[in-house]
């Protein structure tokens, strides 16, 4: 379960900051630039350490983190660092193409954790990926109607 979140965690840590257009890349700022995902990193792999005390958790859900910052990089278009210039490839104008990056990325955590021979059943149940990648549809979906392509 911690690398589905993990896999999630700098657009859930977006998703509690204010919202409006006003903020929305300031904000991106402390979820997506480069000294934020370091302190996501380290607290997603302190989190998983501390919940389930395996060296491998703690270091994929790390990975999970850091590897969400990347696929940003190819579907959007920002600031990675404070004063930085906006970079990416901007496939967010492309809704379908980031609801596949983003779905591929949480069907990667979900597969790795069915590997796991003491994963909680509910979390591997395919149900609870039908429920992740409706939850990453709906949340494309509210970002369109938000800010249009991003």
């Amino acid at each position: 379960m911690a690398l589905v979140v993990a896999t999630m965690l700098p657009d859930l840590a977006d998703f509690v900051l204010p919202k409006g257009r006003a903020c929305r890349t300031p904000c991106e700022m402390y979820t997506h630039a480069f000294p934020a995902v370091l302190v996501l990193t380290v607290a997603m792999a302190a989190l998983a350490w501390g919940i389930w005390h395996r060296r491998v958790t703690a270091l994929l859900a790390g990975a999970m983190v850091l590897l969400h910052v990347v696929f940003d990089f190819a579907t959007g278009f920002k600031s990675f660092w404070f004063g930085g210039p906006s970079e990416g490839f901007n496939l967010y104008r492309f809704q379908a193409v980031d609801f596949a990056i983003e779905s591929a990325m949480m069907t990667l955590a979900w597969v790795i954790l069915r590997r796991s021979p003491s994963a909680p059943r509910w979390a591997v149940h395919p149900v609870t990926l039908g429920v992740l990648v409706t939850i990453q549809a709906a949340f494309d979906i509210w970002q369109y109607r938000m800010f249009g392509h991003r």
